[in-house]
């Protein structure tokens, strides 16, 4: 090692040495600036125990100085006990003791009475006449006490006695104040009022297809009279608009229904609702028609003295558009073709009979339609009411089918369509409309094409199925279910 490296090591030391010195001079007149900046503390009022100048203490709240003088305290030591039995004296003084302060502390209690040793009542009035047997209010709080019946601890029977009365008590209030509720008038009425169920829509409205009014009458009005009120209101709009009343039976009945049925007419009815549908496969209803109908209802409820609330919230445009939006997404039609094939076109005759023992019916419009078994029984016992098909078969070069045309023409190629929104079960009726064009395929020697003539595999069949699980579910979740009232006077 040179010389050079040794001296700037000696160096380097001494620097070290010098700062830390520094440091630690500087801290320790840093304490003493401290340490002068603040006084001693010479007490501490809560960690300090305090100590009682006996000069100054006020011995006149006791009545008996001469006890006081001859207890035998000596230091400042004993005083606190002094200070504490102070209070109890000043107590029995003014005669404001009462039997529940010499009750030990080994009392119990079971269900609301108080048991407590006899021996230990005793011995705390022992204690306190020796204490100061000159305190004329204490023995007569004593003999008041002494002059009262006895109190023995209970025995096993009675504290099981009083259990079961505990636990039998909440039956017997429940059933008194259930009868004293029933005995006042006003509040029996309440309660029935508040027991009575809360009416609903009439079932045929949907919350996001239909703006809804509710008009609650002042006075009930004859069917007849609010028919009178109504003429050529609600006329000339171009989406269907609804009007209810609510009959003394609480069955919602259509106004339009009861012009021709004089005895309903003359029914008494306590509210009515008024309903415009917002969208169909026209599309949403516009701004002019929206505006019309709701001053419509608030004319109407000026009419016949009614309160108009209205059932929906926001904007009933936006609610419109959206709705269209929906139909636009999920309104399809699901269908293939059965065109002839090497044989050339069949004839009428033989697709009637293969039609007809498929299940398929010719119906008055030129198509074969089927139906399943539940909308067929429907169809026998309300013969006036149109039933939905599940499923329709026609031709495909737009010729409506006719039993005339059937028996002297040919058929190059049928459609079969399935209409979404209008089945309930839309894969099951899928499936079987499948099944009949196989059927109807092997009979014919047609052949099954899509609308592009392409033939039509088990592969693009599954397709189908798969794209109407997906629209089926999308319904479903709007809250509009395929097939329902609701679907069809949407996608009509």
């Amino acid at each position: 090692m040179s010389d050079l490296q040794i001296v700037l090591i000696v160096i380097g030391a001494l620097i070290i040495a010098a700062v830390l010195i520094l440091n630690w001079w500087q801290e320790r007149r840093f304490n003493q600036q401290v340490e002068s900046s603040f006084t001693h503390l010479k007490s501490d009022a809560l960690l300090d125990e305090p100590t009682l100048d006996i000069s100054k203490l006020d011995v006149s709240q006791f009545d008996h100085q001469d006890d006081f003088a001859s207890s035998g305290f000596s230091n400042d030591d004993d005083l606190p006990q002094q200070v504490l039995d102070a209070p109890l004296q000043e107590a029995e003084n003014s005669a404001m003791l009462n039997e529940d302060r010499f009750v030990p502390a080994a009392q119990y209690e079971v269900s609301g009475h108080v048991l407590a040793d006899e021996t230990s009542i005793d011995a705390t009035y022992a204690e306190l006449v020796n204490k100061s047997s000159k305190i004329t209010p204490i023995e007569a709080e004593v003999k008041k006490l002494e002059s009262t019946p006895e109190i023995k601890p209970a025995q096993h029977h009675e504290i099981k006695a009083i259990f079961d009365e505990a636990f039998s008590q909440p039956d017997n209030d429940a059933t008194v104040q259930h009868n004293s509720i029933e005995d006042i008038p006003h509040l029996s009425s309440k309660q029935a009022a508040f027991e009575e169920p809360v009416l609903s829509l009439p079932a045929m409205l949907h919350s996001q297809m239909d703006l809804t009014a509710v008009l609650y009458l002042a006075a009930e009005s004859s069917f007849n009279e609010l028919n009178n009120a109504l003429h050529g209101l609600f006329d000339g709009y171009e989406k269907p608009v609804y009007i209810h009343a609510l009959d003394s039976n609480k069955q919602w009945l259509l106004l339009s229904d009861t012009l021709s049925k004089p005895k309903i007419l003359n029914q008494q009815a306590s509210r009515l609702t008024c309903s415009l549908q917002l969208a169909d496969r026209a599309g949403p209803i516009s701004r002019n028609m929206l505006n019309r109908f709701q001053l419509a209802v608030e004319t109407l409820g000026l009419d016949i003295n009614a309160h108009v609330e209205w059932q929906s919230s926001g904007d009933a445009l936006t609610a419109a558009n959206a709705l269209d939006a929906f139909c636009m997404d999920v309104d399809k039609t699901m269908g293939f073709h059965l065109v002839h094939g090497d044989n050339g076109a069949f004839t009428g005759t033989k697709l009637r009979g293969l039609a007809e023992s498929q299940g398929l019916v010719l119906s008055a419009d030129g198509a074969f339609k089927y139906f399943d078994e539940a909308t067929a029984a429907q169809a026998l016992n309300n013969p006036a009411v149109m039933q939905k098909p599940s499923f329709i078969m026609f031709n495909r070069d737009q010729h409506p089918f006719s039993p005339e045309m059937l028996r002297t023409s040919v058929v190059k190629a049928v459609s079969f369509q399935l209409d979404i929104p209008h089945v309930k079960h839309c894969a099951e009726v899928f499936n079987h409309m499948v099944q009949v064009a196989k059927q109807m395929e092997t009979g014919l020697n047609a052949v099954l094409v899509d609308d592009n003539n392409r033939v039509l595999g088990d592969m693009q069949i599954e397709k189908i199925r798969q794209q109407l699980k997906v629209i089926h579910a999308t319904m479903l979740v709007r809250g509009i279910v395929p097939g329902s009232e609701s679907a069809h006077r949407l996608f009509s």
